[in-house]
C-alpha cells in the first residue's frame, strides 16, 4: 500500500511541475522575487505550513524565507496565522488572480505617469536647444514608426496643422490626433481624397480636394513630414525643420496642381 501511494506522489509531483514553473515565472514576471515564487509554489501544495517547515521543504536559507514571506503576505497572496511559530496559508484562488491583477494595474499606471513626466521634462529641454546652423533631415522607417512620428508632430502643433494625404490607410490613423488638435484651436487644413471625416473635424477644418499622390505633414510653418511608399509596400519618412523644405510644403498646399478648393 505505502508503495501504491509513493508512486501516486511521484506521478502527481511529475504532473504538477510544469504548472509550478509557469506559476514562478508569472510571479517573477510581476515583480515577485524568485525566493517568494519559490515559498508560494511550496504552500500552494500544502494545506499551511510554518517558515521552518518551507525551510526544510524546499532550502530556502532561514535569512531568506521570512522576507520571502513577508513580500507574499505584504502584497495579499498568503495569510499569517498568528502563533509560535506563525503559519502560512494561500488566499483562494480567486483572490491571488485580483491581487495579481491590481499589482499589475498599478505598475501599469507608474509606468505610464512616468512616461507623461518624461515627455514634460523633454519639451523644455528640447525648447531651449539651439537649432544647429544648418537643418538636418531625419530618416524614419516603416509606417508604424512613421505614424507615431506623425502623432507626436500633430501633439507638439500650437497654431496651425496642413495635411496633404493621398494615402487615406494613414490618414485614417491621425484623424483622431488631428481631431484632438482642432478641439484645442489649433487651425487644421486638409488636402484629403473624398472621404468621410469625423463629425468634429469635417466642421473644424478647411477642407480641399487633393490632386497630386503624396503624404506631407507641416506643423506651426517650423516642422515638416514627407512620406513615400516603397516597392514592398513599407514606407519610410523625411522629418526636418529646414525652413526651405517646410515652405517648400506650404507651397503644395497653395497650388492648384496638388489641391483644389
Amino acid at each position: 500500500m505505502s508503495e501504491v501511494k509513493a508512486r501516486a506522489n511521484a506521478l502527481l509531483q511529475d504532473a504538477l511541475g510544469p504548472s509550478e514553473e509557469r506559476i514562478r515565472g508569472t510571479l517573477r514576471d510581476v515583480g515577485f522575487s524568485s525566493s517568494a515564487a519559490e515559498a508560494f509554489c511550496a504552500l500552494v501544495r500544502v494545506r499551511e505550513a510554518t517558515a521552518g517547515d518551507l525551510v526544510r521543504k524546499i532550502g530556502i536559507p532561514d535569512s531568506k524565507i521570512y522576507y520571502a514571506l513577508d513580500e507574499l503576505a505584504e502584497k495579499g497572496l498568503v495569510e499569517v496565522q498568528a502563533g509560535k511559530p506563525k503559519t502560512y496559508r494561500v488566499v483562494p484562488p480567486k483572490e491571488v488572480e485580483i491581487r495579481l491583477r491590481r499589482i499589475v494595474d498599478a505598475d501599469y499606471e507608474r509606468r505610464r505617469a512616468a512616461t507623461t513626466r518624461l515627455g514634460g521634462l523633454l519639451e523644455p529641454l528640447r525648447a531651449a536647444t539651439k537649432s544647429p546652423a544648418t537643418d538636418i533631415a531625419y530618416i524614419v522607417k516603416g509606417v508604424p514608426n512613421i505614424v507615431a512620428r506623425a502623432q507626436s508632430l500633430i501633439a507638439s502643433a500650437r497654431k496651425e496643422i496642413v495635411i496633404l494625404a493621398s494615402d487615406e490607410p494613414f490618414f485614417r490613423k491621425v484623424e483622431a490626433d488631428l481631431g484632438k488638435a482642432s478641439r484645442r484651436r489649433v487651425r487644421v487644413k486638409l488636402a484629403i481624397p473624398d472621404i468621410q471625416l469625423e463629425r468634429d473635424l469635417e466642421k473644424a477644418a478647411e477642407v480641399r480636394s487633393i490632386v497630386c499622390n503624396c503624404l506631407l505633414i507641416i506643423v506651426d510653418a517650423q516642422q515638416v513630414l514627407t512620406m513615400t511608399r516603397t516597392l514592398d509596400g513599407d514606407a519610410y519618412a523625411i522629418t526636418s525643420t529646414d525652413p526651405t523644405l517646410v515652405q517648400l510644403g506650404l507651397d503644395y498646399w497653395a497650388s492648384p496642381r496638388c489641391c483644389v478648393m
